[in-house]
């Protein structure tokens, strides 16, 4: 049963810390062993809405807005991958203390930043989900999306998010519904950051060095990846430690559009055994 933005939204306990001096919202659900969750390239909470309730049954789950996204304020100082992994490592410094151990999940842009969180930290993390199309060295061409800002008429921007949300983000056109819509062109409204300095900035020794167990999640129909089975068996190259889950008749937001699928690989590959 997929949970709703209000039932997700009204359970959250809300932290408001300071990050390198700026205000960055974090929410938190559960009970248990610590999980993150960073959401994707101009996003909020709400990339993981359909998520959150599900894991926290088992676990302590913590998703923040990143800076410059959703509730958290903009950075202060460098925008960067390692910068920004920095300011996380803060936040849940001051959450749940500067010695426990988490899991780190991340969506999109959220999984080159826990690859950097790695880096930093790799005593304390315990494994890596990653959430993406693509695990080859490089970055991957984007979509040609429609420009929305300045369209005055309601009726043509919806269209427009409709449009960039099934091009870039959602297989299935009937899983885009007004509440989709309107959760996207909501976090759209309230990215303040250019975030293609943080995805220019990606530490890709980060990924290389993974030493932790990693579980690779992909949609069948992400753009961002190309042939997905091949990204599988990149990413296995790469990182012989890790697994990898494809989800079928889903597209980069997997976790949303196919979210008991995904939410069933997420407590699979968290308590180290196949979905």
């Amino acid at each position: 049963m997929e949970a709703s933005f209000e039932q997700a939204q009204a359970s959250a306990i809300m932290h408001t810390v300071l990050c390198n001096g700026a205000p960055m919202r974090w929410r938190q659900w559960g009970a248990g062993p610590v999980l993150l969750l960073i959401h994707g390239n101009s996003g909020s909470w709400t990339h993981w809405v359909r998520n959150v309730l599900p894991l926290a049954r088992h676990y302590t789950v913590l998703a923040p807005d990143l800076p410059g996204h959703g509730d958290s304020a903009p950075p202060v100082g460098e925008v960067s991958c390692a910068a920004f992994a920095t300011l996380l490592w803060q936040g849940v410094d001051q959450l749940i203390g500067s010695d426990t151990g988490l899991s780190l999940a991340g969506f999109s842009l959220g999984s080159l930043l826990v690859e950097s969180m790695a880096m930093q930290q790799p005593e304390r993390v315990r494994q890596v989900l990653l959430l993406r199309g693509g695990f080859s060295a490089g970055l991957p061409v984007m979509p040609a999306l429609r420009r929305w800002r300045g369209v005055a008429d309601p009726a043509e921007a919806e269209q427009i998010h409709r449009h960039n949300l099934q091009v870039s983000m959602i297989h299935d056109p009937d899983r885009i519904e007004d509440s989709t819509i309107a959760l996207h062109a909501d976090n759209l409204q309230r990215c303040t950051l250019d975030v293609r300095l943080l995805i220019g900035s990606r530490q890709l020794d980060a990924f290389t060095g993974l030493r932790c167990p990693v579980h690779g999640i992909a949609g069948e129909f992400d753009v961002y990846g190309g042939n997905v089975a091949q990204q599988g068996e990149a990413l296995r190259k790469t990182l012989p430690q890790a697994t990898f889950e494809m989800v079928p008749k889903a597209g980069h937001w997997a976790a949303y559009e196919r979210a008991d699928r995904v939410n069933a690989i997420l407590l699979a590959a968290l308590a180290g055994q196949a979905a």
